[in-house]
């Protein structure tokens, strides 16, 4: 069943986190587990009524990595705008102007690979956390912080926030070792994880986001990088999406048509007392049947 184990999961996120243990020979180990939730259901009712309400989706995206700590140092010029914007690191400590320009020192002090060409493995990941436009600016920056204090535990970070395009976000340089020797390697499904969390930190600064994935909401990639975004909203050009062909509307049916057949199967194993549940589900499965009905 897609890339969960289930409708919840779909939701909620897993469980496990996983992390590239470093005496693991390369293995994968689940080194800690997310909070088990007293009651999931009432989370899959919460998400599945914001999606049917239409919230803002949060974005999550890993923009590259450093393989060295000059393209780190780098990364963090180009968040800081060369210090005009603050940089804040894991400790709470702020750097603006000539602070920033040797900021990553101190992490190839500690062992980091100096430079990135030489490098032979990920040192640290450029993360993105990103909401639309009218997004509290205080509220988005103190939520990335709180998730990235929790699920990165351990972890040398620096984070900054842009408020220049129409999407507010926040970019987060991590380290990709721990103080513990432990390795992030994050997949896809602590992408999603990571959303499911940024929704939860928002919602504690009064700021409602949903997190379903693209498919879940009977939606089709439309092929647009976070770049070619950005780049519309700093020029204010239209952006130019380009409609399926044939072929791709046919696997698209296909598959929003596995993921209703999914939605409805749910249902029929949940227990009587989920009433709202079962009507917020058949919703959801409603808009698609009346989105394509439209496009007839």
């Amino acid at each position: 069943m897609s890339k969960f184990d289930s409708i919840d999961e779909w939701f909620n996120g897993t469980r496990v986190k996983t992390k590239k243990s470093k005496g693991a020979g390369g293995g994968y180990t689940a080194t800690s587990k997310r909070p088990v939730n007293s009651s999931p259901k009432t989370n899959t009712l919460k998400a599945v009524q914001s999606t049917n309400k239409k919230l803002p989706q949060v974005m999550v995206k890993i923009s590259g990595a450093s393989k060295g700590a000059d393209k780190a140092q780098a990364h963090v010029n180009y968040i800081g705008r060369k210090g005009e914007i603050e940089v804040e690191n894991q400790d709470g400590e702020k750097f603006k102007g000539e602070d920033q320009k040797e900021l990553l020192k101190a992490w190839a002090a500690m062992g980091m690979h100096r430079e990135d060409k030489t490098g032979t493995r990920k040192e640290a990941f450029h993360f993105v956390f990103s909401m639309p436009s009218g997004t509290n600016p205080d509220g988005l920056k103190s939520a990335v912080r709180n998730l990235v204090n929790e699920e990165f535990a351990g972890h040398k970070y620096f984070m900054a926030q842009h408020l220049d395009t129409d999407s507010p976000h926040v970019h987060v340089l991590v380290a990709a070792t721990d103080d513990r020797g432990a390795r992030l390697n994050p997949r896809k499904t602590d992408l999603h994880n990571y959303r499911v969390q940024f929704v939860n930190k928002l919602a504690e600064q009064g700021i409602e986001a949903t997190a379903s994935r693209r498919v879940h909401r009977f939606k089709h990639k439309e092929g647009l990088t976070q770049a070619q975004i950005h780049k519309s909203a700093r020029e204010g050009s239209e952006i130019i999406r380009k409609q399926p062909t044939g072929e791709s509307k046919k696997k698209i049916e296909e598959k929003h048509n596995e993921i209703k057949g999914q939605y409805r199967e749910y249902n029929e194993k949940l227990p009587s007392t989920e009433t709202q549940l079962k009507l917020e589900i058949n919703k959801l499965i409603k808009s698609q049947e009346k989105g394509k009905e439209k496009t007839r």
